[in-house]
């Protein structure tokens, strides 16, 4: 070989490694924002604070507390994920975070009290199931030890499992054609209460009271790729397709849906969170187009206001 093709072939390996590089530090450096399409999680513990969890552009999980005083930090719980995530608080104080794995199964860590009463992360753990490509989980807690976790299943059914206290169930279906990952909520022992939008685009709810009842159709039309938030006292918050939040109470059909404000930044198309906080006042936490997370406290009218930003992951 003659030394103009020596120095041709040089040159073009090492172009391919400046490209090649060049995309590596690209994906490397994507941090800061959600991961499109992904919404948050947020549960409050017995200390008051909000816990905020959000899964980065490269799939990573994050977690932030919201305390009385400010914003925390981010920081990360690791894995690589392909959903939004799901949060409950228990009655002893601690927390669980689940989220889908790149295996479409349900994977999910919890937050515990451990030796000379430190609390840690424990490991993640997968409870198996197969979600819906687009969707998440949904979780709640009516006790401590007690977990129930819900999916849209790949065949748009909803599947449920639950832990209760030393061992899990099996998955179990409980039917209905889901379009959005679900949410849960529980007030009260043996009583959950579910929300997904339906193919209809309209909110459906199904409850656990001692045995669970059919399906009923809450109305109103949710936006296509997000699914509904619900607090413990059993708010239900959506994005409608004008992409502002719309709200109302589960309990009371008669109600009408109304907006209760949005934040000051344009929301992405993702499901929002919401939980009480510790004065018993419904959070609602979203995500927007900036990927940012955005979380407001009702007022005593029902309305949002003084908007405040958590960041993003980073």
């Amino acid at each position: 070989m003659d030394n103009k093709h020596i120095t041709t072939s040089i040159f073009l390996a090492t172009l391919m490694l400046v490209s090649l590089f060049a995309v590596v530090s690209s994906a490397a450096s994507v941090s800061g924002t959600t991961m499109a399409g992904t919404g948050p999680a947020v549960t409050s513990t017995q200390a008051g604070n909000l816990n905020i969890f959000a899964v980065d552009a490269n799939g990573v999980l994050w977690n932030t507390s919201v305390m009385p005083s400010g914003n925390g930090l981010w920081k990360s719980l690791g894995g690589v994920w392909t959903s939004s995530p799901a949060a409950t608080s228990q009655n002893n104080g601690g927390m669980t975070v689940f989220v889908r794995g790149n295996d479409s199964a349900v994977w999910y860590r919890d937050y515990v009290q451990g030796s000379w009463g430190k609390w840690t992360w424990g490991k993640w753990t997968s409870i198996g199931g197969q979600i819906a490509a687009g969707t998440g989980p949904a979780a709640c807690s009516w006790g401590a030890g007690r977990l129930d976790v819900f999916v849209q299943g790949t065949d748009g059914a909803m599947w449920h499992k639950s832990y209760n206290g030393t061992s899990w169930s099996g998955w179990e279906s409980l039917g209905g054609k889901l379009a959005s990952s679900p949410t849960a909520t529980s007030n009260t022992t043996n009583n959950v209460q579910v929300f997904a939008r339906g193919t209809d685009g309209a909110l459906w709810q199904k409850t656990y009271n001692n045995g669970w009842s059919s399906w009923k159709s809450l109305g109103g039309q949710v936006a296509a790729g997000t699914g509904p938030a619900v607090s413990q006292d059993l708010w239900v918050i959506v994005q409608g397709t004008d992409h502002q939040l719309w709200q109302k109470v589960a309990g009371d059909y008669g109600a009408a849906w109304r907006t209760p404000g949005s934040p000051p930044e344009a929301l992405a198309t993702a499901s929002p969170a919401a939980t009480l906080n510790v004065e018993d006042h419904t959070v609602v936490v979203v995500t927007t187009t900036s990927g940012n997370v955005w979380s407001s406290t009702h007022d005593v009218s029902g309305n949002f206001t003084s908007w405040s930003s958590a960041g993003s992951p980073s």
